[in-house]
């Protein structure tokens, strides 16, 4: 089956399974029957030239042309193309974006739009905490105690529906801390939660993602929830990128696409469910937009964050980043040398940017070059830029605290303490990209047995210190995350069985306690370890 049309048009995942998925089941949609035709394709406007119309590109849209060398693949006269875009966008209901940053009215920020136009969002009746249930019904209270009243010293509240007030606050104390892992400036704590009441897209991405983590980790809000916001950040995005009256900044469409693809990571329970859209929707975006790597503020914010996300699905399924390297580094290479001082942020996003670059250089399997240069020369290029970051890193980055592993005690890594995260998050990084650069040359080059012996301790000292960081940061989930991404990439060089079990137990915990999908990789990293014990 290829999943109903109904989940399509919503633009969420479905199960594929049974007359009537379980989306369709749960929301008392009709489950229409996606055609069966297996010669139809589509494609998406923005994302492929030849659609695209004469002139410059729209906003967000893809400025990429086909090369003049490109290979063309023969198809059937049969095939015809169609834009199906207003289709699509005639199956919501569009909320007006007005203004240049997309933002309500003073007296519009307060009744969120929400409360206007559905009706209560579906849920169990333990949705938010017992002792505010009471006044969940509207979006205002009218009782005496009401923040209308002229007995209360304060002016009326950014949001009125509580549930969406819950969810926001949930995502400032809970989940912005991960976006913010490698920003000592936390832009997401302090400035999305802010700017969110003034903005219906980010609002909407900040709630959806908020109640995709809870019905997850606390099963206190039906997924239907997730996907009802999910889907009213849809309907504001697909207006704003295809009609040049809807006006959007790009710091409020850049956050708002991290937040939906964290939305998309934590609900994606496997490979096949990841549907990648607003990963490929933030290549675009930032694609056309190379100079938010350096224009600060939330912008800047944006694009490392994707950047990680990017490393996230690179070294979940071995595969090159989507992020196109040379305008970027260009210019970051240009912006780092041009400073007199660099600040922890600029050492922080450095360090991300060397593991991006490592990852593309080993698992492209074209043979991409690096700095112009390819093979050895590549090679040398890019461990040169790993001893330039640990050579020239300021003394904030030195450890708190450090103690070898103990595995007579249960400890087979060490205790790395720092002291703040975002130190923690850029060692981290490092700290995988040299041991990706390690495996690769074990594997490419025919060294002897004590040189490959070698290079297996310094493999696993790299692997352990990261996996270190991890277990001592007292359940940060960032660096709990990172860490089980590096096992996803590097299960392979890991065969002392105590380290094995108490990573394994790292995994099951982030999925319980963070929400963050794991299973779908445990059986993978189980046959891994099965075929090091033969």
């Amino acid at each position: 089956m290829r999943g109903c049309l109904t989940c399509r048009l919503r633009h969420l995942k479905c199960d594929k399974t049974g007359a009537k998925c379980l989306r369709c089941q749960r929301s008392g949609r009709e489950c229409v029957p996606a055609p069966g035709k297996s010669e139809e394709l589509s494609f998406r406007h923005g994302q492929n030239p030849s659609l695209r119309g004469k002139g410059p590109p729209r906003y967000g849209e893809s400025d990429l042309t086909f090369p003049n060398d490109q290979i063309w693949v023969e198809s059937s006269s049969e095939y015809s193309f169609k834009d199906e875009t207003d289709q699509t966008a005639a199956e919501y209901h569009v909320v007006p974006v007005t203004g240049h940053s997309a933002s309500r009215s003073p007296s519009e920020a307060r009744s969120t739009p929400s409360s206007i136009m559905d009706p209560p969002l579906p849920g169990p009746s333990n949705s938010i905490p017992f002792y505010i249930a009471d006044s969940r019904g509207g979006s205002r209270s009218t009782s005496a105690h009401s923040p209308q009243s002229s007995s209360m010293p304060v002016s009326t509240p950014r949001l009125a529906n509580v549930n969406e007030a819950y969810l926001l606050r949930h995502f400032q104390r809970h989940l912005a801390p991960w976006l913010d892992a490698g920003d000592p400036e936390r832009h997401f704590c302090a400035d999305v939660a802010g700017r969110a009441s003034d903005s219906p897209l980010l609002l909407y991405a900040c709630l959806a993602v908020s109640a995709c983590h809870l019905s997850r980790t606390a099963n206190t809000i039906s997924p239907d929830v997730a996907d009802s916001y999910h889907e009213r950040c849809i309907s504001i995005m697909l207006p704003v990128l295809d009609k040049p009256e809807f006006e959007i900044g790009i710091d409020i469409l850049l956050s708002s696409t991290v937040i939906l693809r964290f939305f998309e990571q934590i609900s994606s329970h496997t490979p096949s469910n990841d549907p990648q859209r607003h990963l490929l929707a933030g290549s675009v975006y930032i694609s056309s937009h190379v100079d938010c790597a350096i224009s600060g503020g939330l912008a800047s914010a944006s694009f490392w964050v994707f950047v990680i996300q990017d490393i996230q699905f690179a070294l979940t399924y071995q595969k090159c980043l989507r992020l196109a390297f040379a305008p970027f580094d260009d210019r970051l290479q240009r912006w780092w040398v041009a400073k007199p001082v660099l600040s922890d942020s600029d050492w922080v996003n450095r360090a991300i940017w060397i593991l991006a670059e490592t990852i593309d250089f080993c698992y492209n399997g074209s043979g991409r070059n690096y700095e112009s240069h390819s093979g050895i020369a590549g090679e040398s290029a890019l461990k040169q830029r790993i001893r330039d970051w640990e050579g020239g890193r300021p003394d904030t980055f030195t450890p708190l605290h450090v103690s070898p592993p103990d595995s007579r005690a249960g400890k087979p890594f060490p205790v790395v303490w720092y002291t703040t995260l975002w130190h923690s998050t850029a060692v981290q990084h490092v700290c995988l990209a040299k041991a990706l650069m390690l495996i690769r040359e074990y594997e490419v080059y025919d060294y002897t047995i004590e040189q490959r012996t070698k290079l297996k301790e310094q493999i696993s000292e790299n692997l352990n210190y990261l996996f270190g960081i991890a277990f001592s940061a007292d359940d940060e989930p960032s660096l709990r995350i990172m860490a089980c991404h590096a096992l996803c990439a590097c299960s392979a060089w890991i065969d002392d069985p105590l380290a094995q079990n108490l990573l394994f137990d790292l995994l099951r915990r982030t999925e319980r306690d963070n929400g963050w999908p794991w299973a779908y990789v445990e059986q993978r990293i189980l046959h891994a370890w099965q075929g090091n014990s033969r």
